[in-house]
């Protein structure tokens, strides 16, 4: 299939919409548990959500998928791939906390193009292609102009691969210095649709897995935004992620 990439926007953003409504119906605390680990959880409602995506964007568009659920044998680096997290947020959304998202991204040979994040809970769909622009409800978003980090907000969070060692303990509270303030909202997508529309000025975090941040890193750069990205050494998909508004040195 030759589709352009607002095509593959729109079917990306159409079944990102369909399987977020059916969560957000459930997103009560009322979740059925398939396991729990000491840093994570997680749910019936995960595997169900991602089975829909997978098989709704494979049907229109035979583009390979990496799934947050199913992803051993996936190989993202050639050509173009979907990634998703059928839930950023889990711990959240089991617990009734209203920030959690659906996330898709489609990168091409290891980088990112379109970003796809809807905040169920509040029916904001957040889409961009990058050269093009990004969007908030069909309305442009950019990143802030904040030059300060003393005038800015940091997003980050403790991802479940990581080690609450002296030096982490120590560079989180450098952030407290250094930022106005350091937000901790337990999904890093939104975190992400947050630098990009101007809301927080940069995220920073450790170890991260690929699926969370795919699609949350291209609508910071289609809004305007600076990202990096390299990989930790924790798993095949683990990295260490830094997205600014392309003013603020970090």
């Amino acid at each position: 299939m030759n589709l352009s990439n607002q095509q593959l926007l729109d079917i990306a953003s159409k079944i990102a919409k369909k399987v977020g409504k059916k969560l957000a119906k459930q997103a009560n605390g009322k979740v059925r548990t398939k396991s729990i680990d000491k840093h994570d959880i997680k749910l019936i409602e995960d595997e169900e959500s991602e089975k829909l995506i997978v098989n709704y964007l494979w049907k229109k568009t035979e583009i390979p998928i990496l799934g947050e659920e199913n992803h051993q044998e996936t190989e993202f680096l050639n050509g173009k791939v979907w990634i998703v997290d059928p839930i950023d947020g889990t711990v959240n959304f089991s617990r009734g906390i209203p920030i959690s998202s659906v996330s898709i991204a489609l990168w091409e040979n290891g980088q990112p193009l379109i970003g796809i994040v809807y905040d169920f809970n509040h029916d904001i769909l957040y889409s961009g292609i990058i050269g093009v622009g990004a969007f908030r409800n069909g309305k442009r978003i950019a990143v802030s102009q904040n030059q300060k980090k003393s005038d800015s907000i940091l997003f980050t969070g403790k991802p479940i691969l990581a080690q609450l060692d002296d030096s982490v303990i120590k560079q989180w509270f450098g952030y407290f210095e250094e930022f106005r303030k350091v937000r901790m909202i337990g999904s890093a997508s939104l975190s992400l649709c947050f630098v990009a529309s101007g809301n927080g000025d940069v995220y920073a975090e450790d170890h991260i897995q690929l699926w969370d941040f795919a699609a949350g890193i291209a609508l910071v750069q289609a809004a305007g935004g600076k990202i990096t990205y390299e990989k930790s050494n924790k798993n095949k998909f683990s990295y260490i992620v830094k997205a600014t508004n392309g003013q603020i040195q970090f």
